[in-house]
């Protein structure tokens, strides 16, 4: 084998090339995206549709504008409160239903059904009754976040709990492992991939219940200064706050 050619079947000469492939993908991006902002820009200037697209400069002037009004900061704030306390709140709700119907396999025949019924409801339709039960402050948006959190995270925790191997469980049984034992050592680490995996998935989930519950009734925060926006067809308010 020559010099070149075991420098190459290296780990470390692997782990360099590798590493200098995402390197030139990464400026192929950088790239990629200054182009299409370019073209976003010229296309908006050239034809004047600053009205339907508005352009990449009027979005920062505006951006600028919210930041300097102390709007930004503001907003930003009570979004990411309500959505962090809804995502807390739907994942221990979901995990905790999730592993019990999972797990105590009777309760989950009865109840899965009732379960799927509800999810299948369109929740931007239950946005106005979050209203009526719960008014038009934060825990309005916290618990519709938290709906949105539940059910993401219910599916996957009773899909992974289902998932663990029973005969490993009657084994441990035999062995002597308590109800205690099968859950931390067999139960829940089997199931951590199916849980983790919820919580990846839900976590946009958390933003978009906030944020839509601010479209139904809010005083301050991203979706509110987003229909605000949408009001007087100021599209180069909307694209910065989606981008927010």
């Amino acid at each position: 084998m020559t010099e070149s050619a075991e420098l190459q079947s290296s780990p470390r000469a692997g782990g360099v090339l590798e590493h200098a492939k995402r390197r030139g993908v990464l400026y192929i991006q950088i790239l990629l995206l200054v182009a299409l902002i370019a073209i976003w820009q010229g296309v908006a200037d050239r034809f004047d549709t600053e009205f339907w697209t508005s352009s990449p400069l009027s979005i920062l002037a505006a951006l600028f504008q919210w930041y300097e009004s102390g709007q930004l900061v503001t907003d930003l704030q009570l979004t990411l409160f309500e959505a962090g306390i809804g995502f807390v709140l739907g994942s221990i709700g979901g995990g905790v239903v999730g592993f019990v119907l999972g797990w105590v396999r009777k309760l989950g025949d009865i109840f899965e059904p009732f379960v799927l019924s509800i999810y299948t409801l369109p929740k931007i339709a239950l946005a106005p009754l979050f209203v009526l039960w719960f008014g038009i402050g934060p825990l309005n948006k916290v618990m519709f976040s938290a709906l949105l959190v539940f059910f993401m995270v219910f599916f996957t925790t009773f899909q992974g709990i289902r998932q663990v191997d029973l005969d490993l469980v009657a084994n441990a049984r035999l062995l002597g492992a308590r109800r205690v034992d099968i859950w931390t050592k067999i139960a829940i680490p089997y199931s951590a991939v199916w849980v983790f995996t919820g919580l990846r998935i839900s976590l946009p989930y958390a933003l978009i219940g906030t944020i839509v519950g601010e479209f139904v009734a809010a005083q301050a925060g991203v979706g509110f200064r987003i229909k605000e926006a949408t009001t007087y067809f100021n599209t180069a308010e909307v694209l910065p706050a989606l981008s927010c």
